[in-house]
């Protein structure tokens, strides 16, 4: 059962990236490059895009690793605190800002990836 849990988990991390660098590239990091902002600010923007998907990749390649060696449940509590942050700091974000929790994609998507982290690590 931890297997297909963090299969799973693992799965969604790479919907998760196609949603990121495609629809995210053209609707968030376009208008980011094309704006006025003070350039420190778009490019530490930009940057901090580049690193959240690069977690995000590691996340997945995490879960993925778990389940082809069971033994390796360190990767899956990795990936799974790490997920679980996200989900922090994002509705932390949303409430911060007024939008709301789950105004930020983030907050159900790794929300689903944390849920099947603990269940694969609990079974």
């Amino acid at each position: 059962m931890s297997t297909i849990c963090f299969w799973a988990a693992s799965g969604v991390v790479a919907v998760t990236i196609v949603l990121h660098v495609v629809f995210g590239g053209i609707r968030y990091v376009r208008p980011l490059l094309a704006s006025e902002l003070d350039p420190f600010i778009k490019w530490l923007s930009y940057t901090m895009w580049h690193v959240g998907t690069v977690a995000t990749i590691t996340i997945g390649v995490g879960f993925a690793a778990a389940a082809m060696d069971p033994s390796r449940t360190d990767y899956a509590i990795a990936a799974t605190l790490t997920a679980a942050g996200f989900v922090i700091v994002a509705a932390y974000a949303g409430i911060r800002s007024g939008l709301g929790i789950f105004s930020i994609p983030v907050v159900p998507l790794f929300g689903i990836v944390t849920a099947l982290g603990v269940t694969g690590l609990l079974v």
